[in-house]
């Protein structure tokens, strides 16, 4: 098959859950990546250069079956752009022979055209609700970017929708024609080989009792501060060490406020291969967020990395994270009791054999076949 992925948003080669996709897809299927270039911030200096990139149109081959396409934007503001880009859209599947379209895409500038090829849509965060919720920043920025029509246009055109969570397909399935559950998962292969020695040395955490770590891109709905602030008279009385990996505004001022604090590590972002190592390196792995209907939708790709490396979990009592409950996990009601959570997870005694099946069914490479076999499944026709 000839693939055509339009990511969640501006490709970045930070694993997410489309990159995961196009590398199993490109082991046996041509794909072709869209992209694009936003024209901000705004700034004097340079707003030119960055209106021209935003107008650039190009498309090449980066790898064996993998190619990428960056699409022009030739208005500065959204919404002007969606009938430019299912034209330029349209010119690849007829330049390439393309199949398919899988879409994660939530402003309108980037939702494709339906009428040529069958078109799947892949809804990977209730967005509605998040703009919803939402600053009046936020909001505005949703309003612009006509949030609420582009998911709407998808749900009810696309081939078959496919929602990263149950809590979604409860939430949208009746506007759409057919839908599944497809949810997260995680490399278990990679886990399975990870060696956390290099980052025990390296971050010296053989000094510590009890290591727990955060991993992801941190924003305000993350908590981090107020799980830290939380938790730092028992990591005093404890001799524990949280680890944070990754980069975020609530990683900048939890730095700002505990910069000393010899309780805390900051890793900042690291590769992709090598998170599989450093989560192997906690005692226990942190889901902190703040519980409303934006992330009770959600199915964290930490918590089954967490659950792949055996180790337990604290999380919020987030509706997903409650309705899939690998043995690992504790649930911590308020953040501000966090330390009770503590006591319980390294108390924690879980078999380690279920784990293990239970997690067999969020392997990646399976997660991606059956999104192939559907994909197929409609493009011949059956």
């Amino acid at each position: 098959m000839k693939i055509i992925v339009i990511p969640h948003s501006i490709w970045t080669k930070i694993p997410t859950r489309a990159e995961y996709f196009i590398n199993h897809f490109k082991k046996n299927h041509e794909v072709h990546l869209i992209t694009w270039s936003m024209p901000y911030p705004l700034k004097f200096k340079s707003i030119f250069q960055n209106i021209n990139k935003s107008r650039e149109k190009y498309s090449q081959k980066i790898d064996k079956n993998l190619f990428v396409h960056h699409v022009s934007r030739d208005w500065i503001f959204p919404p002007f752009n969606n009938n430019l880009f299912k034209k330029q859209i349209k010119e690849i599947i007829a330049e390439y022979g393309i199949d398919t379209i899988f879409s994660e895409s939530f402003i309108f500038d980037f939702i494709p055209p339906f009428e040529d090829i069958p078109v799947f849509y892949d809804m990977v965060d209730d967005h509605l609700s998040f703009f919803k919720n939402a600053s009046v920043s936020q909001k505005i920025i949703g309003k612009i970017g006509r949030v609420n029509k582009a998911t709407m246009e998808q749900l009810k055109h696309s081939s078959k929708t496919f929602f990263v969570s149950s809590v979604l397909e409860e939430l949208y399935e009746h506007y759409t024609s057919k839908s599944a559950v497809l949810p997260n998962g995680v490399d278990i292969k990679k886990y399975k080989n990870s060696e956390p020695d290099k980052y025990i040395e390296k971050y010296n955490l053989n000094n510590f009792d009890v290591v727990m770590g955060c991993v992801g891109y941190f924003g305000e709905w993350s908590n981090l501060y107020n799980l830290f602030n939380f938790s730092n008279k028992f990591l005093k009385e404890n001799n524990g060490v949280m680890v944070i990996v990754g980069i975020g505004p609530e990683v900048d001022y939890l730095k700002q406020k505990f910069k000393d604090n010899k309780r805390l590590i900051f890793t900042g972002m690291l590769n992709s291969n090598e998170i599989p190592s450093i989560i192997k390196s906690f005692d226990i792995g942190l889901i902190p967020f703040i519980k409303y209907p934006y992330k009770d939708a959600a199915s964290p790709i930490k918590y089954f990395e967490y659950a792949a490396a055996g180790i337990s979990v604290i999380s919020t009592p987030l509706e997903e994270v409650k309705r899939i409950n690998f043995n690992n996990t504790i649930f911590c009601e308020d953040i501000k009791n966090i330390s009770t959570s503590f006591k319980e997870a390294i108390d924690l005694n879980f078999d380690k054999s279920r784990l293990e099946n239970e997690l067999k069914s969020y392997d990646w490479n399976l997660i991606s076949d059956k999104l192939l076999m559907d994909m197929k499944y409609y493009i011949n026709g059956v």
